[in-house]
C-alpha cells in the first residue's frame, strides 16, 4: 500500500474509533496507563526552589536550603528516570495490544504487558532518539545562536539579534522537524518488528523517505484530533489519544504487513 494511502488521517481516526468500540476495556485502560506514564516521565525534575525571605540567611540556613534544593532535584531526576524505564517497558506492549485488536477485534489485556522481550531494545532506541533529536537541534541552532549572542553582547544590537532569531527559525526549526519525521516510526519498528536501536532508526528513515509531507499532514491532523480531548474536561484526551495511537499503529501495519487491510478493524473489512 502506498504511504499516503496507509497514513490517511481520516481513515486512521475512523478505524481508531471502531477499534475502541470493539475492544473498549483494554484500549481505554492501556490508553490511560500510557498517558499517565508519559505525564510522569515529562514531569520528573520539575521541583521548584523553596521560597526565601528577603532577610539575609545565615551560613547554616544557606547550607540547609542548598541541601533541600539538591534533594528535590535528585528526587526529580530519579523519578523521571524510573518513569522512563516504565514507559520503555509499557509502550511496546501498548503497541502490540493495538495490533491484536486491529487483527482480531477483541480485547487482550495480556498483550498490554507483552513488551518485555524488546525492553532493552526500546531503551536503547529512545536514548538514540533523544540524542539524535537534541543533537540535531543544537547543531542547526549554532549559526543563529552565535549571531544572537554576538548581538546581545554588543549592547543589544537589534539588527544582529533579529538576524540571529530569524536564522534560528529558518535553520533549527525545519531541520528538527525533518529529522523528527524521519524518526517517527521507530517505536513501531522496535515493538512490532523487534528491531534494535540502529535498525529502528534505519527502518523509520527508509519508510519515511520521500513521504515526510504526507506524514506531517497525518501527524498534524491526528494531533489536532487528540487535542480535542482537552475540551472534554481534559480526561477526554485519554480517549482521543487512544484513537490516534491505534490509527497510527494501523497505518504502520498497512504500510508494512501484506494483508493487513483484511483484518478485523480496517474500514473496508469491518462488519
Amino acid at each position: 500500500m502506498e504511504f499516503s494511502e496507509a497514513f490517511s488521517p481520516a481513515r486512521a481516526i475512523r478505524d481508531g474509533i471502531a477499534a475502541i468500540q470493539r475492544a473498549p476495556a483494554s484500549l481505554l485502560v492501556g490508553g490511560f496507563a500510557i498517558f499517565l506514564v508519559d505525564a510522569c516521565a515529562s514531569g520528573g525534575g520539575n521541583g521548584g526552589m523553596p521560597p526565601l525571605d528577603d532577610q539575609q540567611l545565615s551560613r547554616e540556613e544557606l547550607i540547609a536550603v542548598a541541601a533541600v534544593v539538591l534533594a528535590v532535584l535528585a528526587a526529580g531526576v530519579i523519578f523521571g528516570f524510573l518513569a522512563f524505564l516504565v514507559r520503555c517497558w509499557l509502550a511496546p506492549g501498548w503497541i502490540r495490544l493495538q495490533r491484536h485488536v486491529l487483527e482480531h477485534g477483541t480485547d487482550s489485556f495480556p498483550a498490554l504487558f507483552s513488551g518485555g522481550e524488546v525492553f532493552l531494545n526500546f531503551i536503547g532506541w529512545r536514548i538514540l532518539f533523544n540524542v539524535v533529536s537534541i543533537g540535531t537541534f543544537v547543531v542547526s541552532a549554532i549559526p543563529g545562536g552565535a549571531l544572537l549572542a554576538v548581538g546581545v553582547l554588543r549592547d543589544a544590537n537589534m539588527a544582529l539579534v533579529v538576524s540571529g532569531v530569524v536564522l534560528l527559525v529558518l535553520l533549527a526549526v525545519p531541520t528538527s522537524i525533518y529529522v523528527a519525521l524521519g524518526l517517527a516510526l521507530g517505536d513501531h519498528a522496535v515493538a512490532l518488528e523487534g528491531a534494535g536501536p540502529l535498525e529502528a532508526l534505519d527502518r523509520s528513515w527508509e519508510l519515511t523517505r520521500g513521504n515526510r509531507v504526507a506524514l506531517f499532514v497525518y501527524l498534524l491532523v491526528t494531533g489536532l484530533f487528540t487535542m480535542l480531548g482537552f475540551f472534554l474536561c481534559c480526561v477526554g484526551v485519554i480517549g482521543t489519544r487512544a484513537v490516534t495511537d491505534v490509527g497510527t499503529t494501523e497505518s504502520f501495519l498497512l504500510l508494512t504487513v501484506p494483508g493487513a487491510d483484511k483484518w478485523a478493524i480496517p474500514s473496508n473489512s469491518t462488519p
